[in-house]
Order: C-alpha cells, then sequence, then structure tokens
C-alpha cells in the first residue's frame, strides 16, 4: 500500500508541485493578512490618540491659563469695590475642584491607547463619561447659586455715593453677565464634544476589541 502511494507521488510530480505551490500562496497570503492587520491596528491606535488629544490640551489649558486668571481677577471685586470675600471665595474653590476633578478623571495619557490591553481604557473611558455627566449636573446649578451669591453682595455692598466706582462696577457686573451666559453656553458645548469625542474612542477600542470591552 505504502508502495503504491510512493509510486502515485513519483508518477504524479505536476500535482505535487502544485500542492507545494499552493501552500506557498497560502503561506504568502496568511503574512499579508497579519501585516495588514498590524498596520490597521497601529493606525486605530494613532487615531485614537488623536481623538483625544483634545481633551487632553483642553485640560492643560484649563489648569494652565483659565484657573490663573480665575484667581487674579476675582480677588479684584472685594479689593476694589469692598465686597464681601465669601462668594469670591467660594467660586474660585468651585472652579479649583472643577480642574482637579477633570484632570483626574478624563487626563489619559497616550501610552494608554497603546498597550496590548485596551479593556482597562476602555473601562477608564466609560468612567470618565459617567462622572463627566454627574459633574454637569451638579456643577451647573452651583455656578448659578453661587453667582447669583455675587450678585446679591455686590448689590448690598456697593458704594452709589461714588459715580465712579458705581459705573464701573456696573459695567463689571453687565460684562460679567454677559461673560457668564457666553461661559455657559460654551460649557454645554464643550461637554457634547468631550463625551462625543469619549463614546467615540469607546467604539474604535471595542472594533479592535471584537466588541469584548465590559459594560460599566
Amino acid at each position: 500500500m505504502c508502495q503504491t502511494i510512493k509510486n502515485y507521488r513519483i508518477m504524479n510530480p505536476q500535482e505535487s508541485n502544485t500542492l507545494e505551490e499552493m501552500r506557498r500562496q497560502m503561506a504568502i497570503l496568511q503574512e499579508k493578512l497579519h501585516n495588514e492587520t498590524i498596520v490597521n491596528d497601529r493606525l486605530l491606535r494613532e487615531s485614537m490618540k488623536h481623538n483625544y488629544s483634545s481633551i487632553n490640551r483642553y485640560l492643560s489649558v484649563k489648569s494652565t491659563i483659565l484657573m490663573p486668571i480665575i484667581i487674579l481677577v476675582f480677588p479684584l471685586f472685594p479689593l476694589i469695590f469692598h465686597l464681601s470675600w465669601g462668594p469670591v471665595i467660594a467660586v474660585i474653590l468651585l472652579c479649583l475642584v472643577g480642574v482637579i476633578f477633570d484632570y483626574k478623571v478624563n487626563n489619559i495619557k497616550d501610552e494608554a491607547f497603546m498597550g496590548d490591553n485596551l479593556i482597562p481604557t476602555a473601562l477608564r473611558l466609560q468612567r470618565a463619561k459617567r462622572l463627566s455627566a454627574l459633574q454637569m449636573m451638579i456643577s451647573m446649578p452651583l455656578i448659578l447659586l453661587l453667582m447669583g451669591w455675587f450678585l446679591f453682595d455686590f448689590f448690598q455692598n456697593i458704594n452709589y455715593e461714588n459715580e465712579l466706582l458705581t459705573s464701573a462696577a456696573w459695567g463689571g457686573i453687565v460684562g460679567g453677565c454677559i461673560g457668564l451666559v457666553c461661559g455657559l453656553i460654551f460649557s454645554f458645548l464643550l461637554y457634547h464634544k468631550q463625551q462625543k469625542t469619549h463614546q467615540q474612542v469607546i467604539d474604535q477600542i471595542n472594533d479592535l476589541t471584537a466588541g469584548n470591552t465590559p459594560e460599566s
């Protein structure tokens, strides 16, 4: 029997060569598919890093530029217009807590998107999305409440006999109210943009992990 198979192989060298060629072509195809998968994986990871970089840039601007401006500008109100320090300190503390909270929750380094296991990164993004929504629900009413306190204190303590200070104060109040409205609109737009980025990166991780990311 073995001799018959051996003789068959010897008598059919063309078929044997065909099989060897098919194996070689299959190996080449598998190698190409493997290399293409690696390239797609890297491109998708780079896309995730690029998408999330906007959030990291905003966190950097918020902590290095916006927060120092708030700390420097708000104390001028009680110093110049002789207002109470209570609402000013409360506003500064609320902003400071918000900056620290944002950094702790939303700051994710580029290395988190390049590791072999992306599941922890996806879970952290889901947590950041959930906590950001909670922060928005709490911080917006607090901001309005503190600004109301600030305005009430202004009307109670402003020296109306000094026309120059009164005019400057009214100008500051009008400008502050306009800035507050613009700031609230910007905050809502930024919040929706960040939440959209969170979900977009989570979806990209799901594509890489074949949808194996657990729900938080």
